[in-house]
């Protein structure tokens, strides 16, 4: 029996389903999130199917090369660092520890920035100008440089460092949130909601909010890639992660000292921070993209 259409419909998809649509155009973008699903996947993985401790030394096979090598061994196939340690499971853990943490950072930071953009954006006269002032000048520092000085007063360790780099990643969203909500303030459709009895707090979460979750993604998402470098950063300067954690920063501040006899050991993590960067990025990109022109069609 053949079937009939008697009515031509027009398709309409969902915002979520129109951004994709023209993400998916991307052939980069979507080279790019299939390499960060790979870093997700084994940063979930990876320490579940390693065969060692991060922190297991094996002494009768230190700084074994990686086993496509002359000397290398198919028991540690990315190679052993100075203290014997395999540096694939080292790898699971450090893509575990980076990526997470900055995942968590850049949550920190999007939900004080946001609360404080909403605020920045609906108030007005004093307040609202001080907030602004305080706001242009640590968007002219950069995030790192805070970051250092939040820690060397809060201490070192990778929780501190989070809480560091979280704050300093709060301008950003508050600068976004509150250009955002000063725009939408002027429409329509919330003087609408106002003149129906609609309090501040009712206007952004059923009106405004729903308008800027993708922009809260594709800005959260460029931001865990300076997140990343940060932590990284602070790793490597022993001011974050400390020495026996398996850190990407870490690893590769640990591997400077046999840099000349064993180059894998500040290779691999370097390599794995550089993808995982510029991966995220092109994603970012690729979503900010895909929502301009899903907007202008």
């Amino acid at each position: 029996m053949l079937d009939a259409n008697l009515y031509e419909e027009e398709l309409h998809p969902t915002p979520l389903g129109a951004t994709w649509r023209e993400f998916k155009q991307r052939h980069v973008a979507v080279f790019g999130l299939v390499i960060l699903t790979v870093f997700i996947v084994v940063a979930i993985a990876g320490p579940l199917l390693s065969p060692y401790a991060p922190t297991t030394q094996h002494t009768n096979a230190l700084l074994i090369p990686p086993a496509w090598n002359d000397n290398g061994s198919i028991l540690h196939i990315l190679g052993t660092d100075a203290l014997g340690r395999d540096m694939l499971t080292r790898l699971f853990y450090g893509t575990q520890v980076t990526l997470f943490s900055s995942i968590a950072t850049v949550f920190i930071a999007l939900s004080l920035g946001v609360a404080m953009g909403v605020v920045a954006g609906m108030s007005k006269g004093l307040r609202s100008s001080f907030i602004n002032h305080v706001l242009d000048i640590l968007m002219l520092t950069p995030t790192l440089l805070i970051a250092i000085i939040i820690v060397a007063i809060l201490g070192t360790g990778l929780t501190n460092a989070m809480l560091a780099i979280g704050l300093a990643l709060v301008p950003r969203f508050v600068h976004m949130t509150r250009d955002f909500v000063r725009e939408e303030m002027n429409k329509d459709y919330i003087k609408t909601a106002r003149l129906d009895g609609a309090n501040l707090t009712q206007v952004f979460l059923f009106n405004i909010l729903p308008n800027m979750v993708e922009l809260l993604i594709v800005q959260g998402t460029l931001a865990i890639s300076v997140a990343i470098l940060d932590i990284s950063a602070l790793g490597f300067l022993n001011l974050g992660a400390q020495t026996l954690m398996p850190e990407l920063g870490v690893m590769i501040a640990d591997g400077l000292s046999t840099v000349y006899i064993a180059p894998w050991n500040i290779l691999l993590p370097g390599l794995s921070i550089f993808l995982m960067v510029l991966s995220i990025n092109i994603v970012g990109d690729g979503l900010r993209s895909a929502l301009r022109n899903r907007l202008t069609h």
